[in-house]
């Protein structure tokens, strides 16, 4: 149909081609984009969930620790303070 235009129907053919061209070149990116994304989030989850196993244990075991040292000082305090 543009054919029947001359120069200007084969200006926009190539035009035309030029926009699917980009058009599927940004598709493409966009892809890449959304799939690199989704893999970052994944080994992001992963590694909150190693956090959340590995350390929530440790700090555990460090506040009971100072709850004990906590303890232990005041009953030395108390000591102290009867002698």
């Amino acid at each position: 149909m543009l054919i029947q235009y001359g120069a200007v129907g084969g200006v926009a053919i190539m035009a035309i081609a030029a926009v699917r061209v980009l058009f599927t070149r940004l598709q493409a990116a966009v892809d890449r984009e959304a799939e690199r994304a989704d893999r970052l989030e994944e080994e992001l989850r992963k590694l909150n969930e190693a956090v959340r196993s590995e350390y929530i244990g440790t700090i555990a075991v460090a506040a009971q620790a100072i709850a004990d040292a906590n303890r232990a000082v005041g009953d030395a305090l108390a000591a102290v303070r009867r002698s």
